[in-house]
């Protein structure tokens, strides 16, 4: 996986939620998946705007209370409100006036798991699954997609490994890229005793959510510990560290800047200055890059995009790892 220089303003791990939860309201519009935003990005708004939100749902629900999306609406507002009773209240009068309601299933599997009625939310996520599974376009159908994916992850808190890479594995046949089937396929290939397959599951999660997500990295250390995988390990516990201490981060990755993971250490520490807007230091590292691989895709569309030169810096070359110069972790 190659490097990636990204300073979005969602980080990219809170958009791979974002893009998740709006599976769950697909049917519903933009304003409730609005407050779900809202949310999760803490914006500073205070209660008034989900207090707007919700009596908008509400008196929208009263004024056609057979209107089905405006039930989902209001459902998914009590949900990112965290009124799991109330959505679910919703989401049953829905499925009662239509029984296989999609976006209703998703929506009450997603509350009875999050109240622990892990039995109840599988039944759910079953009949999902059964009645998507033949459809026409089930190899691209993000509902049946997220069904799979549910299981997979409720298989995988009950303990049954196996069950769970069955479920991950038919939801990322749907969506190869979704990096949060790929991170829960990670831990359950590590929790079946198959550390490289886990390996290969977590740099590929970590390939489509490259910032602000360091469970993955947390994992890896386990992996490559149970490979003997010594360098790695140490490059992995580094970027773990990036989301809680960047200081101590970039300590960590600079002892690493000698040895095979030395190419991925300086790209690291390059990315973290840069995200904290020192870029003249994170230049600075980007060019180290160039001193052991001149061709190093990442450094150079960085440095390009920095408006810097790609001029080496006049430092000893670091002996270049094979295999190590354009990839983002270890494979």
């Amino acid at each position: 996986m190659k490097m990636s220089r990204r300073s979005p303003s969602v980080p990219d791990r809170t958009f791979s939620r974002l893009m998740r939860l709006g599976v769950l309201v697909l049917a519903v519009g933009v304003a409730a998946f609005g407050t779900i935003y809202f949310q999760d990005q803490h914006v500073a708004a205070g209660p008034s705007l989900v207090d707007r939100q919700t009596s908008s749902a509400e008196a929208a629900v009263r004024t056609a209370p057979n209107n089905i999306t405006a039930r989902l609406e209001l459902a998914a507002t009590y949900q990112s409100e965290k009124r799991l009773d109330d959505a679910l209240t919703q989401y049953n009068i829905i499925l009662k006036a239509a029984k296989g309601n999609q976006a209703a299933l998703l929506g009450r599997g997603s509350v009875l798991t999050a109240q622990g009625n892990l039995t109840a939310a599988v039944a759910v996520y079953h009949t999902v699954t059964v009645e998507l599974s033949t459809g026409e376009f089930a190899g691209a159908d993000p509902q049946l997609q997220q069904a799979y994916y549910s299981l997979g992850s409720i298989a995988l808190t009950q303990g049954k490994t196996k069950e769970a890479i069955t479920e991950l594995t038919a939801a990322l046949k749907i969506n190869a890229q979704d990096s949060d089937s790929l991170y829960l396929m990670g831990i359950a290939q590590l929790k079946a005793g198959a550390p490289q397959v886990a390996v290969d599951a977590f740099n590929q999660a970590l390939q489509f959510v490259p910032t602000g997500w360091c469970q993955p990295w947390s994992q890896l250390v386990l992996a490559y510990g149970k490979l003997h995988r010594a360098p790695q390990a140490a490059y992995a516990a580094g970027m773990a560290d990036t989301c809680k201490s960047p200081a101590k981060a970039k300590t960590r990755l600079a002892a690493l800047v000698k040895g095979p993971e030395a190419v991925n250490a300086m790209l690291a520490i390059a990315l973290i200055a840069e995200t904290q807007g020192s870029n003249a230091e994170a230049i600075t590292w980007y060019r180290k890059v160039l001193t052991v691989d001149r061709t190093n895709v990442a450094a150079l569309s960085s440095l390009k995009q920095l408006g810097a030169g790609t001029t080496p810096a006049k430092t000893s070359p670091t002996p270049k790892a094979a295999g190590s110069s354009t990839t983002q972790g270890p494979s």
